[in-house]
């Protein structure tokens, strides 16, 4: 009975081991696999790649490894001579399972951020993001802001920021700092990131926005509010940070357009502008449009360049026409405030800026305020990598001029930096090991930063 016993438990040793080393050769094979098949799905409809499926082969390892560990937990297990109390091995079991269990979830937290970019290169198929080499991304503009001068680049550093923007205070040295926005569609925390930057323009810095109906619809007009309560708190005087505001609409350009309306031709600029040298056209795509009216006077705006003038309105309720109670812009609340800084009341009609004829949509705006300058475009996809190429149109040259401008033309001293951390996915969460590290690190630098929390997180 007692060699009965021995061989049963043998033959289930065996059975278990069968076990194990199945399992570690299918997730192997398995993760291969789908690693192969999201490589081709993602050359064949980026657009449509969903993310998360780069995370499958890193699952499907991970498995594997615990399955490696587990059969060698097993192997130990049978060889040696088990001589204790039953109840003292089952304690011990339970003890070890707990351990284990303790020990994966640690592992995951702490090994996936630096194990995913092996899964997917760093690359995301986010719109504007440079590290998205698709159709819709950024990588070919911050190719030519990066690249060697002797290669047809214009030789800047560059870096990006994944957490938050105010991680770009801890950069070492005294470079000045030209941020990118382009294209972000994730909005600005009013308690750390607007606060930010009012600090940014009491330096040497930059900043290109580039609207794309995201979260830049009222992003000037946020730092525009909190630097005059800064200054209004502190009893100080100064220039005021430029207004403009994006309205909710697509630009129609029936005059320069190709194939349609809603990609226009942009043809009408300031000659005498830097950032204009060089460049006869310029195409977008389905841009939006910067608010004209008094704001321009006002603030002090250099126009850049315009859609045409009679024929180009913005589409607000998207029928494809003009409709004078509807294509408007009302300030509203904000027309109140303006009054107050103007100090007398704007016109009740001043305060719907009609978005056609006789106001000229305007696509791009430039504020020199000294020591920073700032240009806005009403249109980011201007930039990717599929229009910024294109031989028909200047949007290269136009880019070149552009960052040269706010740079002072000065790459040895200016450091260029995109925002990565408002760029997500238009319908999901981010699952890209850039998009995981920075939805980490955003927290640590906020109460590393906060003056209430920084003592205890001294980074």
């Amino acid at each position: 009975m007692a060699q009965k016993g021995k061989t049963s438990k043998k033959s289930a040793n065996i059975s278990k081991g069968i076990i194990f080393t199945f399992f570690i050769i299918y997730l192997l094979i398995f993760g291969i696999i789908i690693s192969g098949f999201s490589s081709s799905l993602q050359i064949e409809s980026p657009e449509r790649f969903p993310i998360f499926i780069t995370y499958i082969p890193l699952l499907c390892y991970l498995g594997a490894l615990f399955c490696g560990i587990g059969f060698l937990i097993f192997i130990r297990n049978a060889t040696v001579q088990k001589s204790r109390e039953t109840q003292s091995r089952k304690k011990i079991k339970t003890s070890s399972m707990y351990k284990q269990a303790l020990f994966l979830i640690i592992f995951i937290f702490a090994f996936v951020p630096l194990l995913s970019p092996v899964i997917d290169q760093g690359k995301n198929t986010n719109n504007f993001s440079v590290y998205n080499t698709n159709w819709n991304g950024g990588s070919e503009l911050k190719k030519i802001i990066q690249q060697p001068v002797a290669d047809g680049g214009l030789g800047y550093e560059v870096m990006t920021i994944q957490s938050s923007l105010s991680a770009t205070e801890r950069i070492p040295g005294n470079k000045s700092k030209l941020l990118i926005l382009l294209g972000p569609n994730q909005f600005y925390d009013p308690i750390f990131e607007i606060p930010y930057f009012i600090n940014f323009f009491k330096g040497s810095n930059s900043l290109l926005l580039c609207h794309d109906h995201g979260s830049t619809s009222t992003l000037l007009w946020e730092i525009f509010v909190a630097n005059m309560l800064s200054q209004l708190s502190a009893n100080q005087t100064g220039e005021m940070f430029p207004v403009t505001f994006f309205p909710d609409g697509i630009l129609h350009d029936n005059e320069s357009y190709y194939p349609t309306p809603q990609f226009p031709i942009i043809k009408d600029f300031d000659s005498s502008h830097p950032t204009t040298t060089n460049v006869n056209e310029v195409i977008l795509s389905v841009s939006s449009a910067a608010a004209g009216g008094f704001l321009v006077e006002m603030f002090g705006w250099d126009i850049i360049g315009s859609a045409s003038s009679t024929y180009s309105f913005v589409d607000k309720n998207k029928n494809g026409k003009i409709d004078p109670d509807v294509d408007v812009l009302e300030l509203g609340f904000m027309g109140t405030i303006l009054s107050q800084v103007m100090g007398s009341p704007i016109p009740a009609d001043a305060l719907k800026i009609p978005l056609y004829n006789p106001f000229t949509p305007h696509v791009f705006l430039a504020k020199d305020m000294g020591a920073s300058r700032v240009f806005v475009s009403a249109d980011a996809s201007l930039f990717n990598n599929e229009l910024i190429d294109d031989p028909l149109y200047d949007n290269t040259q136009f880019a070149k001029n552009i960052i040269q401008w706010l740079t002072f033309n000065d790459n040895n001293d200016w450091i260029v930096i995109f925002d990565e951390a408002h760029i997500r996915p238009e319908k999901s969460r981010d699952l890209s090991s850039a998009g995981i590290f920075g939805f980490i690190m955003q927290y640590i630098i906020h109460l590393s930063t906060n003056p209430i929390t920084a003592w205890i997180y001294p980074l």
